[in-house]
């Protein structure tokens, strides 16, 4: 392969990589955060815990949309509100 096209393709992976570093530091640092009024934070823990084997019982790690609503309105239904942060 001539050295023209194999500096072009390292250069490619290299933005591609920037690029998906760059969108998972997004999903590391949501825009929002739970909160309850007067709760702690072992209250949290308990419920993010007890939504979390409600909604994801299995070990196989998949993540879907529906999931994610569930978990959501799983932490609603126990009074927890999103919000900015």
């Amino acid at each position: 392969m001539p050295l023209r096209i194999q500096a072009f393709l390292s250069v490619q992976r290299a933005v591609l990589g920037a690029c998906a570093v760059l969108i998972g530091g997004c999903a590391l640092f949501p825009d929002w955060h739970w909160e309850k009024a007067g709760a702690s934070a072992a209250e949290y823990d308990y419920d993010v815990k007890f939504c979390k084997q409600l909604i994801y019982p299995g070990v196989d790690g998949n993540v879907t949309g529906e999931s994610v609503r569930r978990m959501e309105a799983c932490m609603m239904s126990r009074g927890w509100r999103k919000a900015p942060n």
